[in-house]
């Protein structure tokens, strides 16, 4: 792989006077703008113009200030373009009439046409990746579809357990009481286990122990009451 500093391109070297060409040329682009804005404020006539809020035509209004910068940056580009066509003819074709400015363009013309390469590239792989983020969110759609439709089936399955059960203690008295029976034992195991585990959470938080860096410490002073356990 080349070091990356030979990638470096120096800077294009200009004259004084191209240097002042080049002002000008941005000045007098800025100038004709603003002579422009000024035309159009002066001759402006809200009793005349076409466009006002009371016949509904501001979107016909802002069409035509699009149409109008679009000539106006068509024809910036038309001009550079002009200008700029017959300095890069030579500097790529190597030209015998070609200028020392004209032929320091080839190294930055061509450092150009490797940025517009590698802005393609990029612009390829963006564009696969996004298309690979609409297949994972489309799975992800499908799949929370999937999930919502299994949940309604265990639900459904847990009231049929639930009505069968209920069947079963109404025409079986022995099993409702022996059912009555072991669900009081739950109870009375979950309360002493309750009572355990905050006393045991107590001893530890006041023994001054640095159970916070202890894993099984911690979950004893920290791991909250879950009715679930047993």
């Amino acid at each position: 792989m080349a070091d990356g500093n030979t990638d470096i391109r120096p800077p294009l070297l200009l004259s004084d006077d191209e240097k002042r060409v080049l002002e000008l040329h941005d000045r007098l682009q800025q100038l004709q703008l603003e002579i422009a804005l000024l035309t159009a404020q002066k001759n402006y006539d809200p009793s005349t113009s076409p466009y006002t809020a009371e016949n509904g035509s501001i979107e016909e209004a802002q069409k035509a200030l699009l149409d109008s910068r679009s000539r106006y940056v068509l024809q910036n580009h038309v001009v550079e373009s002009v200008v700029s066509a017959n300095p890069i003819l030579q500097a790529v074709h190597n030209g015998t009439k070609a200028s020392p400015i004209e032929r320091d363009l080839l190294p930055i013309l061509e450092q150009r046409d490797e940025s517009s390469s590698t802005l393609a590239h990029q612009s390829t792989e963006l564009r696969a990746v996004l298309d690979e983020i609409t297949e994972v969110e489309s799975q992800s759609l499908r799949l929370g579809r999937e999930n919502v439709d299994l949940a309604s089936k265990l639900l459904d399955l847990a009231e049929q357990m639930d009505r069968s059960k209920a069947d079963a203690i109404d025409t079986d008295p022995e099993r409702a009481a022996e059912i009555s029976r072991l669900e009081d034992q739950v109870r009375l195991s979950r309360q002493r286990w309750r009572v355990l585990k905050g006393t045991a959470s107590g001893v530890v938080a006041g023994s001054g122990v640095d159970w916070s860096r202890d894993v099984g410490l911690r979950d004893i002073v920290l791991d909250p009451e879950n009715d679930d356990e047993v």
